[in-house]
């Protein structure tokens, strides 16, 4: 396992700062946040989705930029993070010129979401699907593989939904972003069940963690809802994780995508990695003091 880190989660830091900080930390490769997101208004993570001073434009001059700059500090491009809404392929193929430029091998896409008013999962299933079919032919055009990011309020928030979705692609052209973090908040299945049904879709991980607090307000039932929370404090057995993936032989990335705000972002990132160290995360070799 090779270990990277989302710049969603570093909103504070421009891209020179963002790979400078990376690299000095021990970690390999930068996952891009790629233009704004739709739903960030309200969303759980809007501190970081708003402002974002790591966010590329879709302008492929971005692409270059930071792939020379990552070239030059011993990092990878792992992979682009956009928003790109259902149908919106004018908006992929802007994705799919950063994505060129920078050498990145694959962008990640995000499930339809429920509107108020409008179509049932079953029609928003089969309209992503439809729309699935139509960017995955894009992106051979180019060499770039897509990848379905299992995600909470999205039509595919557990492994076994995204199982059904992608199962209908080459896994070469089609995978799944195994979001543990994402999985807190909907969609946990064991990870013994979730990692062997993926089989060779599974693609990418995405490692962050939560934890359940109760709702301020008064009411007749106390409900608690998850919230972020700094990687060595919350739901996700991160030890545990990491120890289930090496077992099963998965060799791809591991992105940290940090979305708690007990300390600054730069310092979160840091953080992760003496945290990395100190649970013997396979493949983490880097010794981080302090």
């Amino acid at each position: 396992m090779r270990y990277g880190y989302a710049t969603v989660g570093l909103p504070t830091l421009d891209p020179e700062e963002a790979i400078a900080t990376a690299a000095e930390a021990g970690y390999a490769g930068l996952e891009w946040k790629v233009g704004e997101a739709p739903h960030a208004m309200g969303s759980s993570a809007e501190t970081f989705l708003v402002g974002n001073r790591t966010t590329l434009s879709f302008d492929p001059a971005d692409g270059r930029r930071v792939a020379r700059l990552s070239a030059a500090a011993g990092l990878s491009v792992i992979g682009l993070n956009p928003y790109v809404r259902t149908g919106d392929l004018a908006t992929l193929d802007k994705v799919l010129a950063v994505a060129e430029a920078s050498g990145a091998p694959q962008i990640r896409l995000q499930g339809s979401r429920f509107e108020p008013g409008g179509p049932g999962y079953h029609e928003l299933s089969a309209g992503f699907l439809g729309f699935l079919t139509e960017a995955a032919d894009h992106a051979d055009r180019i060499g770039v593989r897509l990848v379905v990011e299992i995600h909470q309020h999205t039509m595919f928030p557990s492994a076994s939904l995204a199982q059904q979705l992608v199962s209908h692609f080459d896994p070469s052209r089609v995978g799944v972003i195994y979001d543990v973090g994402n999985m807190v908040f909907e969609g946990y299945e064991d990870h013994r069940i979730g990692t062997a049904l993926l089989g060779p879709y599974l693609h990418h991980v995405h490692l962050k963690n939560a934890v359940f607090r109760p709702v301020d307000g008064e009411a007749a039932v106390r409900v608690h809802r998850p919230q972020w929370s700094p990687l060595d404090d919350g739901v996700v057995d991160v030890p545990g994780v990491l120890r289930h993936l090496d077992e099963i032989g998965y060799d791809g990335w591991v992105s940290l995508e940090d979305l708690s705000t007990e300390r600054d972002p730069a310092e979160t990132l840091r953080h992760n990695a003496r945290v990395l160290s100190a649970c013997g995360a396979p493949g983490w070799s880097v010794p981080v003091a302090g």
